[in-house]
């Protein structure tokens, strides 16, 4: 009976771990230029799953431009990319820049290579992720 016991027990215990373990967290790291410096903010808590999964749509479906950026552009407002991503070795970081009175996002990816200018509806959706 005892062993019974502790053996339900056992298996209780080792599906809570099982599916607490197994929900879905985005991460995802963020620096936010302050002046001639970025800060580092590196989000450790999970992100809400809707905002994230919409922003990856977005920079997944866009039509990214070959770019050649020049060398004396302005510093990124933000830098960016997402945590999950590192541990596929393909990992892509993101720079933005604001565009002050219009609510508009360009970015660069990677080695700024490739470049889009986001419309007001996604700019919104990426700036909500970032901020």
């Amino acid at each position: 009976m005892k062993w019974r016991l502790f053996l339900l027990a056992l298996f209780i215990v080792s599906l809570a771990l099982t599916v607490g373990c197994s929900n879905k967290q985005e991460h995802i790291s963020i620096q936010k230029r302050e002046g001639k410096i970025y800060k580092f903010e590196a989000y450790e808590e999970s992100i809400e799953i809707e905002k994230t999964i919409k922003t990856k749509e977005i920079l997944k479906n866009i039509n990214w431009e070959n770019s050649k950026m020049e060398k004396d552009r302005p510093k990124a407002d933000y830098i960016f990319y997402f945590n999950d991503e590192k541990n596929e070795d393909k990992i892509v970081v993101y720079y933005v820049w604001a565009i002050s009175g219009e609510n508009i996002l360009k970015l660069t990816k990677g080695k700024h290579s490739k470049y889009v200018q986001l419309n007001k509806a996604d700019s919104e959706i990426v700036l909500n992720l970032i901020q």
